[in-house]
């Protein structure tokens, strides 16, 4: 055995054996749920700071294998998550080993799958000693990869015992193979993110305005703080120079900032037209302003640039809408560095080159500008809706490798 390989092996021995040693007192027999399924342990991480969207992967595990049962482990999952009727017991991690192979003799389960950052040790040896196939997603492992220290090898130890890797990216791969995995354990799925439908919009209203504003570039800002509504009629201006056909569309508006942005239209010489007033965009008006938000789908549609409000300049308004909902339905995606209400999403974007990052009102004028050439919109345009659709594809992957190993077992 490779020197490193058996101070990991000793290691890992020598924390259980520890564990053992500081276990309570024999645990209370643990409940099974309901039903004669095959039963999957899911470790939900007790670090994460925002769990999964597990609903979302227990229906894509039941649609390959029905009357499948769940017992959950670390985390329980929040009320009103799980899907309705699901067969399922929460249980607390099992912190040593004999309490780990009472619960794996008591449900007799066919795989553990572990979801987030945390190597739930007693849990992962026993069933991996049991013959179990353990799987490990969305677990990043950077916290897990000091060099040097006993816990380092306490988790290289750990690493060997997991059957499937599901990285959720590049650097989460090789924070793995940092921690001894073969290659052949590792497969980069991408990141589970929530996957939203597209917001409805009314089609034959889309029709008729996609027929009135043929041949018009439209750029939509939503739901802009009163700062951010200022800079984007000043971009809008500017792009008026070298395209006078240019239609700005204000929509999701806070109330109240209506009289603001109005005055602000007339002192830059700006044509506008109010949704609420049912009247179309003549040929000469400069921007549209939809003060609510129940049409976003409609615009999120029709233009095919859209700066996301609430992310560049802080003010009042309304709060910033999710990412992926522009993303999902076609349009380039234009934001400030203000991300903290979807951080997550943001960092998908950016990292996917589905976003442009502006910083001030003059990058939103430049990359406005820029948009303006549909092949630069589209490009963002296209990554953005990989990554707002791609969640699906890692679900539907995570399902599969987890259903297979539990059939390869069978």
């Amino acid at each position: 055995m490779h020197p490193s390989k058996a101070t990991a092996s000793l290691a890992l021995w020598l924390h259980l054996r520890r564990r053992a040693a500081l276990a309570g007192p024999a645990a209370e027999p643990f409940a099974s749920p309901p039903g004669e399924g095959p039963l999957l342990i899911v470790h939900l991480s007790e670090r994460a700071e925002e769990p999964p969207p597990l609903a979302a992967l227990l229906r894509a595990m039941l649609g390959l294998r029905p009357g499948l049962r769940f017992a959950f482990t670390g985390t329980p999952p929040a009320p009103g998550t799980l899907p309705r009727d699901l067969a399922a017991v929460a249980l607390p991690r099992p912190a040593d080993p004999v309490t780990a192979r009472a619960l794996i003799q008591a449900l007799t389960p066919q795989a553990l799958l572990i979801l987030g950052d945390q190597l739930p040790a007693s849990l992962i040896t026993v069933a991996a000693d049991t013959g179990l196939p353990v799987i490990l997603a969305e677990a990043r492992l950077v916290a897990y990869t000091r060099r040097g220290s006993w816990r380092g090898a306490i988790n290289r130890g750990l690493m060997g015992r997991i059957t499937r890797i599901l990285a959720p990216d590049l650097t989460a791969g090789a924070a793995a193979r940092q921690l001894g995995a073969r290659p052949e354990q590792i497969e980069l799925t991408g990141p589970v993110t929530e996957t939203r439908p597209p917001l409805a919009a009314n089609e034959a209203e889309r029709r008729a305005l996609a027929h009135i504003l043929a041949g018009r570039h439209i750029w939509l800002a939503a739901s802009p703080t009163l700062p951010e509504a200022r800079a984007a009629l000043a971009a809008h201006q500017a792009t008026l120079h070298h395209n006078h056909r240019a239609l700005l569309i204000l929509a999701g508006l806070s109330p109240g900032l209506l009289p603001e942005i109005l005055a602000e239209v007339e002192t830059l010489g700006l044509a506008a037209v109010l949704r609420s007033e049912d009247d179309d965009p003549a040929s000469d008006d400069h921007v549209l302003i939809a003060e609510e938000d129940h049409e976003m789908g409609l615009w999120y549609r029709l233009a095919p640039v859209c700066f996301m409000g609430g992310t560049l300049l802080p003010g009042p308004g309304a709060a910033p809408r999710h990412p992926f909902e522009p993303a999902a339905l076609g349009s380039a995606i234009i934001h400030g560095p203000l991300t903290e209400a979807h951080a997550p999403e943001w960092v998908q974007l950016d990292g996917a080159s589905a976003a442009r990052l502006v910083t001030d009102a003059a990058g939103l004028s430049r990359a406005v500008a820029d948009l303006s050439a549909p092949d630069q919109a589209a490009m963002l345009a296209g990554n953005a809706w990989s990554v707002s659709t791609g969640g699906a594809a890692v679900l539907r992957r995570i399902a599969d490798t987890v259903i297979e190993a539990m059939e390869t077992r069978a």
